[in-house]
């Protein structure tokens, strides 16, 4: 696994970019020109070329080689800085050899199923 500390970002405003330059953490914006590559490519900083391929409108924040204590402090900042909840995942062994794109997919669709699972818990 790439050990760069290291938080990988897409969807997110200028300002909420800042409490990661504030809390002097090295970041990468993910942008749609880079969002074909894998996570891993990502990290080692991978150039993008032109593409036009649309991505839902989400904030998405990416932990890589972050210690739970550090995960704790800075998970904490972000959901007391950031508006709209971001969805949040550590990179794994598996996730740095998924594309951006289809890991982003992943994610969201992961969110939906606990989203129903609660739902269905509260009906019970």
């Amino acid at each position: 696994m790439i050990n760069n500390k290291m938080i990988l970002s897409y969807g997110l405003e200028e300002k909420d970019l800042e409490v990661f330059k504030m809390s002097n953490i090295e970041y990468r914006v993910i942008t749609t020109e880079i969002s074909h590559k894998k996570i891993e490519q990502i990290i080692e900083g991978a150039e993008g070329e032109k593409r036009d391929k649309k991505l839902p409108e989400e904030k998405v924040i990416l932990f890589n080689g972050f210690s739970d204590e550090e995960l704790d402090k800075i998970i904490k900042i972000i959901r007391a800085t950031i508006g709209k909840a971001p969805i949040l995942a550590v990179v794994t062994d598996t996730s740095k050899e998924w594309t951006f794109d289809y890991l982003m997919e992943h994610l969201i669709e992961e969110r939906e199923w606990y989203k129903k699972m609660q739902q269905e818990k509260g009906r019970n």
